[in-house]
């Protein structure tokens, strides 16, 4: 079965990612514009210039769900999910 994106842990990691993150934004802003930031359980992991990059040691390192990027200067992009809605053509 396919975890939700409400699932109870996922959102605790949100959470616990994005206050995570706030206190250390002005930092990154200064040193790491533009750079995708992977933070786990809290924590920032690794800066890295390449969002592709990131995303794919996330998934790697720690599982769908259980990670998220954010990207220097803007809101969070993902949760270590990829979210693709087909419109069916009429």
């Amino acid at each position: 079965m396919t975890e939700g994106l409400h699932e109870p842990h996922i959102l605790a990691e949100i959470n616990k990612n994005q206050e995570a993150f706030d206190k250390v934004r002005e930092a990154m802003e200064g040193g790491h514009w533009s750079k995708t930031v992977l933070m786990h359980d809290g924590a920032v992991v690794a800066i890295y210039n390449d969002h592709g990059d990131a995303y794919t040691i996330g998934c790697e390192k720690f599982g769908l769900g259980k990670f998220s990027l954010h990207l220097v200067g803007q809101q969070p992009v993902d949760l270590g999910f990829h979210a693709i809605f087909l419109i069916a053509a009429d």
